[in-house]
């Protein structure tokens, strides 16, 4: 029995039912020990649950910086639309992903302050690296795009559009507003 054990029952606890309807002695149970021995490794279950959102944040910025590594040479436009493309793939594959999604949208009221500085330093870093991106398009590609940081904040508030139609629609819907935005935006930062 480890602390990462009681991470990922924990995980797939809080992002399944929430702050509030995930258990300590539920999760102690699906580990294989007594809800005390919890106690051992996290002073209580919001140190849990806010270890637990940080893993998930870090792993989703380390998703993204390796993607954006391994896709550095594609054109702007396919490096944007493949990442858009990727969300809904990662929303319905990955517990940690889903987990950070949905914790974004809903933190726990007493907690949330917490949450929300977590979210947006991750935000900030993600926006860092869109950021570096159209600086390369625009280097190498001589595109013209006057301002950059509105163009990246755009593009993010697309993901936010699509990240709300995984969170309380359906994936096909997500795509809809996907490619019905990816065409609008891509039209704005080119004309």
């Amino acid at each position: 029995m480890t602390a990462n054990d009681i991470k990922q029952s924990a995980l797939f606890s809080f992002g399944r039912n929430g702050f509030e309807g995930a258990s300590l002695a539920k999760i102690a149970e699906e580990v294989g020990i007594k809800k005390q021995s919890i106690y051992t490794h996290f002073k209580n279950k919001d140190e849990l649950f806010l270890t637990v959102l940080e893993q998930s944040l870090d792993e989703d910025f380390a998703y993204i910086k390796e993607w954006s590594e391994q896709y550095q040479y594609q054109s702007l436009h396919d490096f944007l639309l493949g990442y858009l493309q990727l969300i809904g793939k990662r929303f319905s594959g990955e517990d940690s992903y889903r987990f950070g999604l949905r914790i974004s949208f809903f933190p726990p009221d007493h907690l949330y302050k917490e949450v929300m500085e977590k979210v947006y330093a991750n935000e900030a870093r993600c926006e860092q690296l869109f950021l570096l991106r159209f600086e390369k398009a625009i280097k190498e590609d001589s595109m013209m795009i006057k301002d950059m940081r509105s163009a990246v904040l755009a593009y993010l508030s697309i993901l936010d559009a699509i990240f709300v139609e995984l969170i309380y629609g359906k994936p096909e819907r997500a795509e809809l507003k996907m490619k019905s935005l990816w065409n609008i935006y891509w039209r704005g930062i080119t004309s």
